[in-house]
């Protein structure tokens, strides 16, 4: 599913406009970046947890070059899915 399919999917259960529909999503995904940039974790019950990871600096081995490189720590945004999320999919 594809965002504007997501958007359609909201719009036929709630009866709010498609306009109204999209500008929620793009404002939930505006505050979970926002809260992420910020180093906060979102949790939504039943639903999941978004987080950021930080990943160490670690030599890597490229097999292009033939040479070890180190590199460099970064941060990751990542989501744990809910039990209750599984439970459902399953």
């Amino acid at each position: 599913m594809n965002k504007n399919e997501f958007v359609n999917a909201v719009y036929s259960k709630t009866g709010l406009t498609k306009k109204d529909c999209k500008l929620c999503l793009d404002t939930i995904i505006e505050v979970i970046k926002d809260a992420l940039k910020q180093g906060e974790s979102v949790t939504l019950s039943n639903f999941g947890k978004f987080k950021v990871n930080e990943i160490k600096s670690k030599p890597m081995y490229s097999f292009k070059t033939g040479k070890t490189h180190m590199m460099e720590a970064r941060r990751a945004p990542s989501f744990k899915a809910s039990d209750n999320l599984k439970r459902s999919v399953k």
